[in-house]
């Protein structure tokens, strides 16, 4: 989050902190470090698919504006990280700027 927002990148893998919804600053913050054209794909726990508070919901209407026809989230198998200590569900979020 340090890193200026320049939009210098054509592309972004990530998996940021599922801590909370911080995810959702690093997911708008590495947006701002897009070019034009630029991808970014992250990451997320499953609640950013499911979750119903207000600020789950106006991050997907703000994602979807930005999935270019593409289906918002691809869920991954479950407990796809057990080997690494995470039991968390997890989807992949594909958006273009």
């Amino acid at each position: 989050m340090g890193y200026p927002a320049t939009a210098s990148f054509d592309f972004v893998i990530m998996n940021p902190p599922f801590f909370g919804t911080h995810w959702m600053d690093h997911i708008r913050h590495a947006w701002d470090c897009l070019k034009d054209g630029g991808k970014l794909s992250a990451i997320l726990p499953i609640s950013a698919e499911l979750g119903q508070s207000a600020k789950y919901v106006a991050f997907r209407r703000w994602a979807e504006k930005h999935s270019r026809g593409w289906r918002l989230f691809t869920d991954l198998p479950a407990e796809s990280f057990v080997e690494s200590g995470t039991l968390i569900n997890t989807v992949i979020l594909r958006l273009e700027k």
